[in-house]
């Protein structure tokens, strides 16, 4: 019986891996049916167990008998953990029953104890003075490896946000840290991990431009050894004082999105009228009021490609809408002059007109917090020229288009009833000119290598930080120009700190395992290097709100204010012969859930649309780094400081962290040229109108869960070339 019983146990263990298509030998069966026995959990259990333990370590289909150890050993430490809670603590996160209490292992009994050093927080566990309260120490506060009683390492929550008083010995002093002040917990060997053991290190997730010189030739890394100064540009920086997000009043909200709609309709106003020709109309032909037309001396088939989009061509003109579509690649439509600058705002979107008009508006869905249909688009125009009306919008006319709700847009078209807007053309991207003035030419020509990464910075199962630690190590072996790190520094949503099981604050986390490190870092290997910090939204030592205000505190207790840049939250600012224009939040992720996009085939030889790209085409053609209204939950937009999120210039790098895949591309006005105002990609030489190639990068995330994520490196190579044909990008895991 006992011979059948276990027969019929290695069967399913076969049955199970087979299921999962894993390969293996009926040894590794056997001793895969044993281990399972020994930890009381059945064959689809560890088979489910070893299939996750293999997507995190990045393990091929073999099954071998050293991952096997591997998976035991971890699976015991998991059971481990779990018979160290208290009674009744139920079933851990691995999905291994928990053993009987009476089995329930001491410190003397552990079989690690002399090959890796037990952390504080594991011993303390197990030891039967701390599981019974009052047997121990009598104090309510843990004592931190490496620190003395009455330490800074023990100071209260509130000072772990304010900079110390001149003078002062704090753990925020913004002297240097040596870096065997680091917390020792950070420096003690861990038993193996998922992490520790991946096999893709340093892997390229994603590329640009991978003929120039790589971060090897260490060409531009040297032009940037000598000190990168990093300037923000834009408005004043937020001074962290009052903010209304949660109660603000509705006549704020009201004025700063009809300001975003004003704001828009003057940019194409602006933008038609440079590009308009001096010469009068031929007399007798007059048109429309803020309606644009052919030139005097235009040929038919220019006419016809300044006419608007979905309107009758006359028959000499090429296939309407060949190339209309956002987001679409290769040649730009030819856009030709027109006679006279359209004026959306001389015009109600609820006006009865039988000619075409253009109006200016924001898209919205019908139902609020609804997504967007074709069928219930809704337009409302500002309370200067519309008074607020709202009215369908008709956008069957068009051959393409990328919509989501709070964008703003001026539609020409007509409106028979006054109650449904039939739209002709669309415009929906008006990006702003580039930045070139902000920098001299000569820094323009230089090199420059920079190192992007956002976080989480540590694994969702420990807050050791291994992922900075690594990064850290990668930039001391080749220090870059400038580092720039992005939040959340200390994820809100970090298991250990969401269920409150942490042994330390919010605080004490940042201080001891990010700021410590970091100013060891700097003093150690990174003196040359210039440290860029950019607060999130998931903080929870900054202010959760967007946009957000710079980490002044935080910076000074890592370094000098010439060395550590505090940037506030989005931003732009000039590094080197780059200018720079980043966010932590997740605007992509965001804006793929809410598009609505209709794009029609690609022509014949052209590149098919990369929606990525175009979903980062949207911050550039709304002139916003967060132009999606309403915001997802969770962003905390605050709209009485919504200047503070546009973009007024254009800048060269584009950095938009997202959890969607990690790329590199560069952005260019022919992918948007459907969606630009008639004339704006053929008028280079009008400063209203000029676009320039932007390279957007998504870094990624630093970690993903318990995995390791991934990092970008930015080299521009020096020369006096177009700065995106001298920018390699690589996106690399850490």
């Amino acid at each position: 019986m006992a011979v059948a019983t276990a027969q019929s146990q290695i069967a399913a263990m076969e049955k199970a891996f087979a299921a999962k298509n894993y390969k293996l030998d009926a040894t590794l069966i056997a001793r895969a049916q044993q281990i399972a026995a020994q930890l009381h959990i059945s064959a689809e259990g560890f088979v489910n167990q070893y299939d996750s333990f293999a997507l995190v370590s990045d393990w091929s289909m073999d099954v071998t008998a050293q991952r096997l150890k591997t998976l035991s050993e971890w699976l015991e430490t998991e059971q481990r953990k779990e018979n160290a809670k208290p009674r009744g603590a139920g079933v851990g996160t691995s999905g291994a029953k928990i053993l009987p209490q009476a089995a329930k292992p001491t410190w003397e009994d552990l079989p690690d104890k002399i090959e890796f050093p037990t952390p504080s927080a594991k011993r303390q566990a197990l030891d039967p003075a701390a599981m019974n309260p009052g047997t121990g120490s009598k104090s309510g506060i843990k004592p931190v490896a490496g620190g003395a009683p009455g330490s800074a390492q023990q100071a209260p929550r509130a000072s772990a946000l304010t900079p110390p008083p001149p003078g002062s010995q704090s753990a925020w002093a913004t002297t240097p840290i040596a870096a065997s002040a680091v917390r020792s917990a950070a420096a003690t060997p861990a038993p193996p991990s998922a992490f520790s053991m991946r096999t893709n290190r340093g892997q390229v997730m994603a590329s640009l431009n991978e003929h120039l010189p790589g971060p090897n030739a260490g060409a531009a890394a040297a032009s940037g050894r000598g000190g990168v100064a990093v300037r923000p540009l834009g408005q004043p920086a937020l001074d962290g004082g009052e903010y209304l997000f949660m109660m603000e009043v509705l006549e704020s909200k009201i004025a700063a999105l009809d300001e975003r709609i004003m704001d828009f309709a003057d940019a194409v106003t602006a933008t038609t009228r440079a590009t308009a020709p001096t010469q009068p109309a031929p007399a007798g032909t007059p048109a429309p009021a803020g309606t644009p037309g052919p030139g005097p001396a235009a040929t038919p088939e220019a006419a016809a490609a300044g006419a608007p989009s979905g309107t009758p061509q006359p028959p000499a003109s090429a296939t309407p809408g060949g190339a209309l579509t956002p987001g679409a690649g290769g040649a730009a439509p030819a856009v030709q002059e027109v006679a006279g600058a359209a004026q959306p705002l001389q015009h109600s979107v609820a006006d009865i007109s039988h000619q075409p008009v253009w109006v200016a508006g924001r898209v919205l869905a019908e139902a609020e917090g609804a997504p967007l249909n074709g069928e219930s688009l809704l337009l409302e125009g500002c309370r200067e020229a519309s008074g607020g009306a709202r009215v369908r919008l008709d956008v069957s006319c068009l051959p393409g288009y990328r919509l989501f709700p709070g964008q703003s847009v001026c539609a020409y078209g007509l409106n028979p009833t006054g109650s449904r807007f039939i739209a002709q053309r669309l415009v929906t991207h008006v990006p702003p000119p580039p930045a070139a003035s902000a920098l001299p030419e000569a820094a323009r020509s230089g090199g420059l290598s920079l190192v992007v990464a956002a976080g989480p910075f540590c694994l969702s199962d420990d807050l050791s930080y291994s992922p900075l630690e690594e990064l850290l190590a990668a930039c001391s072996a080749s220090p870059p120009g400038v580092l720039m790190l992005l939040g959340p520094f200390v994820d809100a949503e970090h298991p250990g700190l969401a269920s409150g099981s942490a042994d330390r604050t919010a605080e004490a986390v940042f201080r001891e395992e990010v700021l410590r490190r970091l100013a060891a870092w700097r003093t150690a290997a990174g003196a040359s290097t210039t440290l860029a910090l950019m607060p999130a939204v998931r903080d929870v030592t900054a202010v959760p709100v967007v946009p957000q205000p710079p980490m002044t505190a935080a910076a000074a207790a890592v370094g000098p204010a010439d060395k550590v840049v505090a940037l506030q939250n989005p931003a732009t600012a000039t590094m080197g012969p780059l200018v720079v224009a980043a966010g932590s939040g997740d605007v992509l992720k965001a804006l793929s859930a809410a598009e609505l996009a209709r794009v029609p085939p690609a022509a014949a030889g052209a590149p098919p649309v990369e929606r990525l790209p175009a979903l980062a085409g949207h911050v550039l053609g709304q002139r916003s780094f967060y132009p999606l209204y309403p915001a997802p939950l969770g962003t905390c937009l605050d709209t009485s400081h919504y200047s503070q999120l546009s973009l007024a210039a254009a800048p060269d790098l584009l950095l938009l962290p997202s959890d969607l895949a990690p790329f590199a591309k560069v952005l260019r006005p022919e992918s948007w040229a459907a969606s630009a105002p008639p004339g704006l990609v053929a008028a280079g030489g009008c400063a209203a109108a000029a676009a320039a190639p932007v390279v957007v990068v998504n870094p990624g995330r630093l970690s993903r869960g318990g995995a390791g994520g991934s990092f970008a490196h930015v080299l521009v190579a020096p020369g006096s070339g177009p700065l995106h044909e001298r920018v390699r990008v690589e996106v690399k895991r850490v």
